[in-house]
């Protein structure tokens, strides 16, 4: 018994300040990704501050695929009738 209670005193004074630390943490993350929101939302001086987006110019077309003299596609096996 006086093992359990020996590690029982322990959680109980180790585990509320552990807890107390990461509900701060998480709080102020919570309030920090808020904070961004709100920015992007609103369009704050920040976000504009950025500038335009550059305009990209139009990328080349790709030449259509010839296929090689000579060449023919594989014939198809009759229905019913595989190789």
């Amino acid at each position: 018994m006086r093992y359990k209670l020996r590690t029982l005193l322990i959680l109980l004074a180790i585990l509320p300040p552990l807890l107390a630390v990461s509900w701060w943490k998480c709080s102020e993350w919570k309030a920090e990704q808020e904070r961004q929101r709100t920015a992007l939302l609103m369009g704050t001086k920040q976000a504009r501050s950025w500038g335009p987006l550059p305009v990209l110019p139009p990328q080349p077309q790709m030449e259509p695929i010839v296929e090689p003299p000579g060449w023919r596609p594989r014939e198809q096996p009759p229905p019913g009738k595989e190789y």
